[in-house]
């Protein structure tokens, strides 16, 4: 029985996370012996019944307050005293590569990375020079083309290993959970998932569906530290009538579903799963060209749809014609997603 061990810094509200214990909870299924450390008490998802997560409680507020690399080496030794006694054959680091990337090299440990990674460096050489030194050497894992291409091709990277491995999607499980029972704020709505923070730019698409002028209605589902900025901004924008934003919900699916359209209008992703989940829901999309995923998501007739990412005219020009039309999805355009392909891929590591 293969043993696996993933590494994360804490289980709270990010994609990121979601997808690990989603992986985590599959490959527990297909055979493997499965072991989930997470660095500090922060846990906001499901957790799947097979899977029990282990706080090794090494981050705080004090350890956020005076982190260097000092610090980052002892709490990686702590965590090197825990791995000798799991002995895994596998580690999977995931958002915690600061800390992680201080394990000794003879450990068969992968680097999983799911954000595109100039998003962070700002195109900074010093930034670009920090995520070199973190990856030079390493296995990594990313989890669409787009993310490998700007580590080895921007960052210039020297990985010893890199490959891509789509997130793993239970297709059925999310058909399920979308059935369950809602009561929904509109008959007919746009919505949008994902945390309060300027990358997502709620701007952008707040914005574009002023300038849309169409009627109906837009969901904003999320949490963050740019809630009260966006509530301002939609009162800018006389929005508060036809804007409604919603809390971070455990079960999306069903709002998901019932919604006319889902936007995504990111400056930067990775694989972002709320457009794959959207699309297992057969609910039509309408995503700006963001690095990286939406053009690796939206093959086809889906790419109607794909926006020019700085072009707020023709995002409102889309989302005018999405609300006259429903695009039907067809299960293909979803079925690279499926989890058989990528669990074995992980199970192969």
């Amino acid at each position: 029985m293969k043993k696996i061990l993933f590494i994360v810094e804490d289980l709270y509200g990010g994609g990121a996370e979601k997808v690990l214990l989603n992986t985590a909870s599959l490959l527990q299924e297909a055979g493997a012996k499965v072991s989930l450390y997470t660095l500090r008490d922060r846990v906001e998802h499901i957790i799947p019944e097979n899977i029990t997560p282990i706080n090794l409680a090494i981050v705080n507020r004090l350890t956020k307050a005076i982190s260097n690399t000092f610090v980052e080496r002892l709490q990686a030794s702590f965590i090197y005293i825990k791995i000798l006694k799991e002995s895994p054959d596998i580690i999977i680091s995931c958002s915690c590569d600061k800390i992680t990337r201080h394990l000794p090299n003879n450990l068969n440990i992968y680097y999983w990375i799911h954000g595109n990674v100039t998003s962070f460096a700002e195109k900074n050489d010093k930034s670009y020079a920090k995520f070199k030194r973190f990856y030079d050497g390493k296995n990594i894992i990313c989890v669409s083309h787009g993310i490998s291409n700007d580590i080895l091709n921007n960052v210039k990277a020297k990985p010893k290993s890199c490959q891509v491995i789509y997130n793993p999607f239970d297709i059925a499980k999310i058909k399920f959970m979308a059935n369950e029972r809602i009561k929904v704020p509109f008959e007919k709505y746009f919505i949008h998932i994902g945390s309060f923070e300027h990358r997502k730019r709620h701007d952008r698409l707040l914005q574009a569906y002023k300038l849309s002028g169409i009627d109906t209605p837009l969901i904003l589902m999320g949490k963050g530290v740019l809630r009260q900025k966006i509530e301002m901004m939609i009162e800018e924008l006389n929005l508060t009538n036809k804007v409604v934003i919603i809390d971070f919900q455990k079960n999306p699916y069903p709002y998901i579903k019932s919604a006319h359209a889902l936007v995504l209008t990111s400056d930067a992703e990775g694989l972002p799963t709320v457009l794959i989940e959207a699309l297992i829901c057969h609910t039509q999309i309408i995503s700006v060209d963001c690095p990286s995923g939406p053009s690796e998501i939206l093959t086809g007739e889906l790419r109607k749809y794909l926006c020019p990412m700085n072009n707020i005219q023709t995002l409102a020009t889309y989302l005018e014609s999405a609300d006259r039309e429903l695009t039907k999805i067809n299960p293909g355009t979803y079925q690279a997603f499926s989890q058989e392909e990528t669990i074995d891929k992980f199970m192969k590591l």
